[in-house]
């Protein structure tokens, strides 16, 4: 049983007040105010030069002028680190490196639709963008002869145009296939496997024995390549909810949120696989405590508590005996209880503080916990799991690795079921980075409430062109079962 779900009074957050507190954690191309200005600007130059063409001769000042300012636009986003910088248009939305622009998608709508009727869905900006790529460009668009993207490209060709390319744009074209078969399936098999392998060391320590290492460490390194060869395969085997196995899954799923939060922390291959293995072991004390209490239904005595929070001391005891070389595991099995603000247990000693990787064993575990069913209790739907442990930072949990979480993950993480503005049924199966409000789902049932047989892929980020609103949008989430869904991650 995880008790980090006690973080004391208070009122939730909403999931817009989340995501606006955690924008800056964020990994969209321009989180910070300044790129997102840059980046505006580039939009803004290019609109307002296509349109002051249209209504003057190239050689008019104004025109001269917006055309100097498409080239100083994608200068400076160069100089702020962007070797080239590409500009996308998907469903009439308008995004820069991958981040939706909603406001500009209606302001710009004029400049939108020609690109599309020239056949162009992507410019790409390179560093070597000039003058003359800025007046190439412009003239394609204002040339009625040049009807489709090819006339385009050979426009370029004949001017010797290379600063600036043209093309479809394939982003998000077929989003419910950005992950490939094989590697779903590859990550679903070391899955699998890790559960029996956590079978085998619960079965080997409840009989008093020895666990080999080796194989835990195999299972750690061998998630690990998965999570930097496709991180989505690897995360969406979170959304599995063993219940018959809870302890087994549990353990898998703490390890690779455990490994995806410290890989998008930025630390190295040695601390994640030391952070992997610590995840795995660290409640390897619970099978010292009798399972009547484990999953007892009622509220503990006095003294069952205590016998419940000996696992700590208990786990490192273990861990402590088969002398691994790796001393973390031992750590985090004894800290992760003691809160960020050591008002947990054990103690802390000498008032050391918890080490970083039993903060973020104790964040995820706590995610996990509250996001599975179990004997005695419902599981809390994802977003609203995510907001108890924004109202425990800086208490239970470490505020800076809270928020990171819940970037990671997003507001509505992979796996979420979420009903729609249309009363359309869902499940996240993407996370947008750059708006964690709308993520991209796959529909499952329409407002009717009839299941689609093949599901219909949204990116929520999508905006109407006629009322500048997203077209669809997230009311309310959901769990699992209430929509009658037993196996989310087969949507994933």
């Amino acid at each position: 049983m995880s008790d980090a779900t006690d973080t004391g009074d208070g009122k939730l957050q909403s999931a817009s007040e989340m995501a606006n507190e955690i924008a800056s954690a964020a990994r969209a191309p321009f989180a910070e105010p300044a790129l997102l200005a840059k980046a505006k600007e580039l939009v803004r130059a290019l609109a307002v030069s296509h349109t002051n063409a249209g209504l003057y001769p190239t050689t008019h000042p104004l025109v001269s002028r917006s055309l100097s300012e498409l080239v100083g636009a994608v200068q400076a986003l160069r100089v702020a680190g962007f070797d080239s910088i590409t500009i996308n248009i998907h469903k009439h939305t308008l995004f820069v490196e991958n981040q939706v622009f909603p406001e500009e998608s209606v302001t710009y709508r004029k400049t939108i639709t020609e690109l599309l009727a020239c056949g162009i869905s992507a410019v790409t900006f390179v560093s070597t963008f000039a003058l003359r790529d800025a007046t190439a460009l412009i003239d394609a668009l204002a040339d009625d002869s040049v009807a489709d993207l090819e006339a385009v490209q050979r426009l370029f060709e004949r001017r010797g145009i290379s600063g600036v390319e043209v093309a479809k744009t394939t982003m998000l074209e077929d989003a419910g296939h950005e992950r490939s078969r094989e590697n779903k399936i590859a990550a679903r098999q070391t899955y699998d496997v890790g559960v029996e392998t956590m079978r085998d060391v619960e079965t080997q320590t409840k009989l008093g024995k020895v666990f080999g290492v080796e194989p835990l460490q195999h299972l750690v390194s061998s998630m690990l390549d998965k999570l930097f060869r496709d991180p989505a395969a690897v995360l969406g085997l979170t959304a599995i909810k063993g219940h018959d196995d809870y302890t087994l899954n549990h353990s898998i799923n703490v390890c690779i949120l455990s490994l995806s939060l410290g890989a998008s922390l930025g630390l190295d291959s040695t601390s994640l696989r030391s952070l992997g293995l610590s995840a795995l072991l660290y409640d390897l004390g619970k099978v010292r405590i009798p399972e009547d209490i484990l999953n007892k239904q009622g509220p503990l005595t006095t003294d069952e508590w205590h016998v419940v929070k000996s696992h700590t001391s208990e786990g490192a005891d273990l861990l402590k005996r088969i002398q691994l070389v790796d001393e973390m595991p031992m750590v985090v099995a004894y800290e992760h209880h003691q809160r960020h603000d050591l008002q947990g247990y054990p103690a802390p000693q000498n008032g050391q503080e918890q080490h970083l990787f039993s903060k973020i064993v104790a964040l995820c575990d706590a995610y996990d916990a509250m996001t599975t069913r179990r004997p005695f209790r419902r599981e809390i739907r994802p977003d609203k799991a995510l907001a108890v442990l924004m109202q425990g930072r800086g208490k239970a949990y470490d505020a800076a690795l809270t928020k990171s979480l819940v970037a990671m993950l997003g507001i509505y993480p992979m796996g979420a079921v979420v009903q729609l503005d249309d009363d359309s049924v869902a499940v996240v199966f993407r996370v947008n980075t750059d708006d964690l409000l709308h993520p991209r789902v796959k529909v499952l049932a329409d407002p009717a409430g009839r299941w689609s047989e093949e599901p219909e892929v949204l990116d929520l980020r999508l905006v109407d062109p006629e009322t500048g609103g997203f077209a669809r949008s997230i009311v309310d989430c959901v769990p699992a079962s209430d929509a009658g869904i037993d196996d989310v991650w087969q949507y994933l």
